[in-house]
């Protein structure tokens, strides 16, 4: 899957469920990374992830392990990026929470988020450091 970014003004919100994935981290950084995206991209992802097609990947189960696994390498590599290569951190377990339309919108017009389309999919990343 290709991601590029792009303005969160850009982002076509449908009123399919989104869900979102967070994970907080402490050590060198404290904060939490979250990654948020439409129910229906969570399979695409868990096939790209687990190295299947999409068939047969449509419990909830795998499909948030894999939303969870694909935000814990993320959050592994933003918090090298920022603390440097020997970042010392610990990362909590990734929380997977549905988002009502209201928290959704929010993120979008928040500033700590990144929007991104993931082969022509929204894809949202927001960052909150303490």
């Amino acid at each position: 899957m290709f991601g590029e970014e792009t303005d969160s003004s850009e982002i076509e919100v449908t009123p399919e469920p989104w869900v979102e994935a967070r994970i907080d981290f402490t050590g060198d950084l404290v904060g939490s990374l979250a990654i948020m995206v439409p129910e229906s991209l969570q399979p695409e992802i868990a096939a790209n992830i687990l190295g299947l097609d999409t068939e047969g990947l449509d419990t909830k189960e795998v499909l948030d392990d894999a939303l969870g696994e694909v935000l814990n390498v993320v959050c592994g590599h933003v918090i090298m990026a920022l603390a440097g290569d020997g970042a010392n951190f610990e990362l909590a377990p990734p929380v997977i929470t549905e988002l009502d339309r209201d928290t959704l919108d929010g993120f979008l017009a928040d500033t700590d988020t990144t929007a991104y389309l993931l082969d022509d999919e929204p894809l949202l990343l927001r960052l909150e450091l303490k």
